[in-house]
């Protein structure tokens, strides 16, 4: 079975491909441009009056900035019901932008997704190898969407659902669709029809799993793992593999001084999930505390906060922890 590993964030797609009998450090690896800013780039130089989309819900971010951008310039804009969702789960909301949402188009200009196996086989044939991909293990970002509740509570209550069955990161894994999360909904039904088995994992989610990863390879038992994205910044205290507590705020409403304040309560299982919400994050829940041996951070915005802990190299490579956590998690749940 030759499993593909893919991260999809706002900005690159992150590709690992294992190749069991190397050492990881030599298995296949690309840093792509994620989707949503592949098909925004192509779509800026769009010049006719009207522009018709057809595809699946996937990440939004930079296209959806786009599309906004096109509507302003006086462009009409039709997006099918199942691609309208990019911009916003709720499609009254979507219409409110000023685009036109109907059930189907028969000639799209485009046809756009987040999984792009065109390319994953692109990258197997250049690396000498015949066989197609059968698994695919894919990241990506999803707040969930129940109506009249906050995207911020409906993202946590996952976390919190995981947490409730176990504390250990590894099982965080979806492979049956949710109903509530339409992104990762939407991934597996991808699979689903090209008959491939695989599962979604949340972001975040892969990235601390790949840290816990880094942090086996040092032998580090107890620690926080802070992955510092684009968007949310998440935060877990880990021992002995399992999950003490866990934050999820969000990176632009962070100083260093708020952080560190974040981790230090977390560390001594005083942050509670009232404190983070009321301050426009998502939230946290802490079961113990812990004594860390080293804060282990990684994610596209780590910079910002490098002098309260040190990077995790998973594998040797920082730009591929979210893929470590997906292997992990396939490796140690879904392999057979």
């Amino acid at each position: 079975m030759i499993p593909v590993f893919v991260d999809i964030g706002k900005g690159t797609q992150d590709i690992l491909i294992p190749l069991e009998d190397k050492n990881p450090e030599n298995w296949i690896k690309a840093i792509l441009p994620s989707p949503t800013s592949k098909y925004s780039v192509k779509l800026e130089r769009w010049e006719k009056r009207s522009l018709k989309i057809d595809g699946k819900i996937m990440g939004g971010g930079p296209l959806k900035k786009t599309l906004v951008s096109l509507l302003e310039r006086g462009v009409e804009v039709t997006l099918t019901k199942r691609f309208a969702k990019t911009i916003r789960d709720d499609l009254e909301e979507v219409e409110k932008y000023g685009f036109k949402v109907v059930d189907s188009i028969k000639e799209p200009n485009f046809f756009f997704q987040d999984i792009d196996y065109d390319l994953y086989s692109s990258i197997l044939k250049l690396s000498g190898i015949e066989e197609e991909f059968n698994f695919l293990g894919v990241a990506c970002q999803d707040h969930g969407f129940k109506k009249g509740q906050s995207d911020r509570v409906t993202r946590f209550q996952l976390l919190k659902k995981f947490l409730d069955k176990s504390r250990n990161p590894f099982d965080f894994y979806i492979t049956e669709k949710t109903n509530i999360f339409s992104r990762f909904d939407s991934v597996l039904e991808q699979m689903e029809e090209r008959n491939l088995k695989g599962f979604v994992v949340d972001s975040k989610i892969a990235s601390i799993c790949g840290i816990l990863v880094y942090a086996q390879e040092i032998g580090t038992d107890e620690f926080v793992g802070l992955d510092i994205g684009n968007g949310h910044t998440l935060g877990v205290s880990i021992k002995k593999g399992l999950i003490a507590g866990i934050f999820e705020h969000h990176t632009r409403l962070l100083t260093c001084d708020k952080l560190k304040n974040l981790v230090e309560k977390l560390c001594r299982a005083e942050l509670t999930f009232e404190e983070v919400y009321k301050d426009g994050g998502h939230g946290a829940l802490v079961f113990e505390a812990v004594n860390p041996q080293k804060v282990l951070i990684a994610g596209p915005n780590r910079d910002l906060f490098k002098k309260y802990g040190e990077f995790a190299y998973p594998f040797g490579d920082v730009m591929i922890t979210g893929c470590v956590g997906l292997y992990k998690i396939y490796h140690k749940n879904l392999q057979n």
